[in-house]
């Protein structure tokens, strides 16, 4: 997974690869927001590390929602839920784009980058 933080007018911004921008958007709007969360997702981490995938966490966000397995993490945006409407099919050809409201990624990639973010502001 790649990923950048730089600072912008003293607000710490993160960037990431296509494939993870919901992650940078979770990061950018529920963390920069509540930075304690940079420490309870780590809390999360060793738990579901510990509990060999019988465990399953989620910290739910004001727009994106963090969701921890023993071996995968997902980001989800909480408005996500647009493709349980069966009335709303996309025109042929036509495909939902999602990359900006879901992104998965491993739970070690995930620890990194959280304590990438912790070295960055040190």
């Amino acid at each position: 997974m790649d990923f950048q933080f730089t600072s912008l007018h003293g607000d710490i911004v993160a960037k990431c690869s296509m494939e993870h921008i919901a992650l940078a958007n979770w990061f950018n709007i529920e963390v920069r927001s509540n930075s304690s969360l940079i420490f309870t997702a780590l809390a999360e981490i060793t738990k579901a590390q510990n509990h060999n995938g019988e465990r399953e966490s989620c910290l739910i966000g004001k727009e994106y929602s963090l969701f921890i397995h023993a071996d995968e993490v997902m980001v989800k945006a909480n408005n996500i839920d647009i493709t349980a409407d069966p009335e709303q099919e996309l025109e042929q050809n036509f495909h939902y784009y999602d990359a900006e409201s879901v992104a998965f990624c491993g739970l070690e990639d995930f620890e990194h980058f959280l304590r990438s973010y912790q070295d960055f502001i040190q």
